[in-house]
């Protein structure tokens, strides 16, 4: 069983200021399913979320990362099903 993740945020939208205004927190997944070097399954998860900015950077940074913990449990509860379902 290999996982391959990556973590991203990227800004989505930005003021006349230039000033980010919204952001998207996304996380991938690939898993694949090997025996003798031979792919038996393989899938993509991809799960994500959209949030406008905060103010404050200290209350932003500890949102995005109640929010990089929710999107994990997703994904691991996506993973358990489709393991579940093989």
């Amino acid at each position: 069983l290999t996982l391959t993740t990556n973590y991203n945020i990227e800004e989505t939208s930005k003021n006349s200021k230039g000033q980010v205004e919204t952001y998207r927190s996304i996380i991938t997944t690939q898993l694949s399913i090997k025996k003798n070097n031979k792919i038996l399954k393989s899938n993509n998860f991809i799960n994500e979320f959209s949030y406008n900015k905060k103010d404050n950077k200290y209350e932003l940074t500890k949102y995005q990362n109640e929010i990089k913990n929710n999107l994990i449990n997703e994904l691991s509860e996506e993973i358990i099903l489709f393991l579940k379902l093989l």
